[in-house]
């Protein structure tokens, strides 16, 4: 597979295991390294703290699907490939919530690619990034 179909792959499988509300086989889309950016309160997020989170909206019914719009994508190396996103996060209440987002992707020793670090982009940064018609 080329870059953006594994971006592609990646990212249905992520839409897929949390509409199953499937913890494990989503949380395995998730590197145990991955640190999160660009949220408001903290300066980044762990594994952990993703997985708990998860867990939570799973048990409150949180959060009903999510899609990607994948923009740009580029291979770093054979094992990283980063790319740009509008993730759609629609909750219980089927309101619509807008991410766009820098995610990068390793092929771990098990040959599974997993999302190793992720940043919400600021408006500035989608601009330029070229998500500005989307977000």
């Amino acid at each position: 597979m080329n870059p953006a179909e594994i971006a592609q792959a990646w990212s249905l499988a992520c839409c897929e295991t949390l509409e199953k509300r499937d913890l494990d086989a989503h949380m395995n889309l998730i590197s145990k390294q991955v640190k999160v950016f660009g949220l408001a309160d903290f300066d980044s997020i762990d594994y952990h703290f993703w997985r708990n989170q998860l867990t939570q909206q799973f048990a409150n019914d949180t959060v009903s699907s999510v899609r990607y719009y994948i923009n740009a994508v580029k291979a770093d190396s054979d094992s990283l490939i980063k790319f740009t996103a509008i993730e759609y996060l629609t909750d219980k209440e089927g309101k619509e919530h807008e991410n766009p987002l820098l995610i990068v992707l390793e092929k771990e020793a098990d040959d599974v690619w997993r999302v190793i670090e992720e940043k919400i982009l600021t408006n500035e940064e989608a601009r330029t990034a070229g998500l500005v018609k989307w977000h």
